[in-house]
């Protein structure tokens, strides 16, 4: 494997993805600063000599250190990757249970954009929804296994505006 990762390219591709399973092509050459046809063809490389492994989904290849990420660990990380998504559970975390126009208060996004998300989260068991009535509460699914995740993987570290994550959920 030293010989693999002896080019600085790789080895820097490869460090990324050890500190944060699951990004996708573009935003590992976005945070390296370097082409997107370069960086795929170093990841193809490591993932021909068996490094690096890809897992294909809604149009994104997300990309892991080969053994370091189990595979319910994978899904749920996907849905973490993305900001959208990341926002909501943190409001969800932060505030237990909540109907969808209390979401809407806390983000700054449609309403048709916060029920695809939703419903995303809900088909992933990630987020519980509960009906009262003619309403609907939604809250996280298993909290200490999202939090070992978040705590674990930091999925938000590379999206922009989320440096101060943990201090706004401990408030």
């Amino acid at each position: 494997m030293s010989d693999i990762l002896e080019l600085e390219t790789r080895r820097k591709i490869y460090e990324l993805i050890s500190k944060n399973p699951g990004l996708h092509l573009s935003k590992i050459a976005e945070l390296l600063h370097m082409r997107t046809s370069l960086v795929e063809y170093h990841l193809f490389f490591l993932e021909k000599n068996g490094i690096v492994h890809s897992v294909k989904e809604r149009g994104y290849i997300r990309f892991y250190i080969r053994g370091d990420v189990g595979t319910e660990d994978k899904k749920i990380l996907s849905l973490l990757r993305q900001e959208t998504p990341l926002r909501i559970i943190l409001c969800l975390l932060k505030n237990k249970n909540m109907q969808h126009k209390e979401i809407l208060k806390n983000l700054e996004i449609s309403p048709s954009t916060l029920s695809y998300h939703l419903k995303k989260l809900v088909s992933h068991d990630v987020v519980n929804v509960q009906s009262y009535g003619e309403e609907r509460g939604y809250s996280v699914n298993n909290k200490t296994e999202i939090v070992r995740i978040l705590v674990q993987y930091k999925p938000y570290s590379v999206i922009e505006g989320f440096k101060d994550v943990w201090l706004d959920l401990t408030v």
